[in-house]
């Protein structure tokens, strides 16, 4: 028979195995518990993007396309974006950097369900920075002794420039002050100078003076010759009709 001392001692150690068991049984349960209050509060987190690329960009890299920023930079990125609607057109709204870090500006470009003929109007003031002017085949002034100061224009037709560029749409990108406006292929690009951010104080600017400038802009603009092939009557003197996103619709 063991002796008491004996049995007491075997006690004693399944005391402490039992003890054993149950720190390590604790221990499993708190790391479980703490491994998924911790994935729960990772899956409810707002993602957030590389600093400086927030992930509204299209595209983070470096584009060396000076036109499809708006020219004024050697290389730029798109830090921000916002997609807006101008005249109910469809439309986005981007924040510009320049490769060095230098440079912000804001671009709006609009997006119109048919083709617009090339033209581009560069400020004076940006005359000589990388892409500005652009190319243009034909280059023309409008009789307007202050937006012939502000803006030198180019077009694909010398025709064109009269045609789109009205009297009151004139006005309106003399009262924008804007660095570049650019028509090609199916949209409209509205450019900022530079030292401009995003900010919803910027996006209805440029949101505004689109629409006021596409609102005065022929319907169908095409070149005469254009016109001839195609068998079709320019319509110069109709306006462009709003688009279907408006303010009760997008």
């Amino acid at each position: 028979m063991p002796s008491e001392s004996s049995q007491l001692a075997a006690v004693e150690v399944l005391r402490a195995v039992e003890a054993a068991i149950g720190t390590s049984l604790l221990t499993a349960v708190l790391v479980i518990v703490v491994v998924y209050l911790l994935r729960s509060r990772r899956e409810r987190a707002p993602a957030h993007a590389e600093p400086g690329i927030p992930a509204l960009a299209r595209y983070g890299g470096v584009m060396t396309d000076p036109t499809s920023f708006g020219g004024g930079a050697e290389a730029a990125r798109v830090r921000r974006r916002r997609d807006v609607v101008s005249y109910g057109y469809l439309a986005v709204a981007e924040e510009y950097v320049s490769e060095d870090g230098d440079a912000r500006w804001c671009t709006l470009n609009v997006t119109l369900p048919g083709r617009v003929p090339y033209l581009v109007a560069d400020n004076y003031d940006a005359v000589g920075r990388p892409g500005v002017p652009a190319a243009a085949p034909h280059r023309q002034e409008l009789d307007d002794p202050v937006f012939d100061a502000t803006y030198l224009v180019g077009a694909d037709e010398p025709e064109l420039i009269a045609r789109v560029l009205t009297p009151t749409a004139r006005e309106v990108l003399v009262a924008a002050r804007l660095q570049r406006l650019l028509l090609r292929d199916s949209s409209v690009q509205l450019r900022t100078f530079d030292g401009v951010e995003l900010s919803d104080d910027v996006i209805e600017s440029l949101v505004d003076a689109g629409a006021r400038f596409l609102a005065s802009t022929p319907s169908f603009v095409t070149t005469p010759r254009a016109s001839a092939g195609a068998g079709l009557e320019p319509s110069g003197a109709n306006p462009l009709p709003e688009g279907f996103y408006g303010p009760d619709r997008d």
